[in-house]
């Protein structure tokens, strides 16, 4: 099986460890997995000339940017020369095998197949091996990538959640964005991203788009076709806010009890993941994903701190509360909750149970009115962190991105309220200052008088 070969090849890769959830931290770990497999293809390489080398091929493999190419002593092409007045000369043959592990395969196949003609002296220069364009990426449609997107975006990715739940975004828009029956090349793929008028949908659809182009060798400057991110207008919720929406699952639990649903008091669950995501700023998967409850309810654990697993968006990491108050609010160590969320979450197995116990967490959010959905909570975090005084690396770390990240979240979703409290805040701030600054001054200057008094006193003492 194809994946089998390169999830194989990927056993022993581990991914640098990064708090950057952005773009260009996931780009950069999406390039070590791709420096990782192409390093790979480099070791089978070698090993493939190994093996000609001991069948005594006339024939090796070489490796020209992302192609396998067989490089051989040959009889002269027609028309060209050796300058040495020789009748044979070292070529390299490109065939358009890509440089991937199953395209080694099939170079290898190649090699001996071409070998076999050298020694039997019965080599002629046809298309195939004159380097005419191999016909297999020709007319090729939309549609035929579509059905082996999955292949090729794994080729060069480690199969996880987190590669899946990209996977899965991306199949979603390569099938919104590209016409499945329009060929594939240059201008149909550049006329179906002109064609999407959103910024970030438009973003999306080019970062499907650069996944085909490598694939089939095709260059454009994605960079001429980015259109100018407009921010979109975002309530965050303020403080009380949040405090009210926590008490809203209980309330709603109350009103439709009388149902007699089996499954009415697993609100407990998406009512205590509220308040994990509030208080922690954590990403909703992050909840979900192989949570450490154990070490969550810990006598050990001291600091209330909540450790997300290494197979989430941005690696592992241990987080304080930003809120140490909120965790007897919001009731976060209730065992039979914690309990629940266990064992929830021990069922899950795959990308797609995962999806829907997150998706279902969006749904309860709808379903007893609140106005804001589950990442909002997150960003609130990031506000608060800084209206907290907390320092950007120390706030950026335990939300799990870069600081870069971290100062966008909260400029683009400052609000004139939070302006005004963190205003508020300093010119109180400064106040306090002037007025222990005027108590300093005053306080000095009642030290200085009692220190007279008192050599005046010992003075006096001794003149007696």
């Amino acid at each position: 099986m194809k994946a089998d070969i390169y999830q194989e090849a990927f056993k022993d890769f581990q991914s640098s460890a990064t708090t950057d959830g952005s773009y260009l931290g996931i780009n950069k770990a999406a390039k070590e997995q791709e420096a990782h497999m192409r390093m790979k293809v480099q070791e089978k390489l070698k090993e493939a000339n190994l093996r000609l080398k001991e069948m005594k091929a006339k024939v090796s493999l070489t490796m020209k940017g992302n192609a396998i190419q067989l490089r051989a002593t040959l009889p002269l092409k027609p028309g060209d020369t050796n300058i040495k007045s020789r009748q044979t000369k070292q070529y390299q043959i490109s065939l358009n095998i890509p440089a991937n592990l199953d395209g080694l395969k099939t170079a290898e196949e190649e090699a001996y197949e071409l070998s076999r003609l050298i020694s039997r002296k019965c080599f002629e220069w046809n298309d195939k091996y004159l380097g005419c364009k191999a016909s297999q990426n020709i007319d090729i449609n939309f549609g035929e990538i579509y059905d082996k997107f999955e292949d090729i975006f794994f080729q060069t990715r480690k199969r996880d959640i987190k590669s899946e739940h990209t996977f899965t975004e991306y199949k979603k828009v390569f099938k919104r964005e590209f016409k499945s029956d329009l060929i594939v090349n240059k201008k149909n793929i550049e006329i179906s991203l002109s064609k999407i008028d959103s910024s970030s949908k438009r973003f999306q659809g080019i970062k499907v788009a650069s996944i085909i182009c490598k694939y089939l060798e095709i260059d454009i400057d994605f960079q001429k076709l980015k259109l100018p991110i407009i921010p979109q207008k975002r309530d965050i919720p303020q403080d009380k806010v949040i405090i009210d929406g926590f008490d809203k699952f209980e309330k709603y639990y109350e009103l439709n009890k009388h149902k007699k649903n089996p499954y009415w008091n697993s609100y407990l669950i998406y009512r205590l993941a509220y308040g994990l995501i509030a208080n922690y700023g954590l990403r909703p998967r992050e909840v979900f994903n192989q949570p450490d409850i154990d070490w969550f309810i810990s006598e050990d654990n001291k600091d209330n701190t909540w450790k997300v697993h290494n197979d989430n968006k941005t690696g592992a990491r241990e987080v304080l509360p930003f809120m140490p108050e909120w965790i007897e609010l919001f009731d976060l160590k209730n065992k039979k909750a914690l309990e629940m969320l266990k064992q929830r979450t021990d069922k899950i197995k795959s990308f797609s149970q995962l999806t829907i116990i997150v998706d279902k967490n969006s749904q309860w959010f709808k379903r007893i009115g609140l106005e804001f959905k589950p990442y909002d909570l997150r960003h609130a975090c990031a506000i608060r962190a800084h209206l907290q005084g907390i320092p950007l690396k120390a706030a950026a770390d335990n939300l799990g991105h870069s600081i870069e990240m971290h100062t966008k979240v909260y400029q683009r979703w400052f609000s004139l309220e939070n302006r005004k409290k963190a205003m508020n805040t300093a010119l109180n701030e400064k106040q306090e200052m002037k007025m222990l600054r005027e108590q300093n001054i005053y306080l000095q200057k009642k030290v200085e008088s009692l220190s007279l008094e008192l050599e005046k006193y010992k003075l006096n003492k001794i003149l007696i």
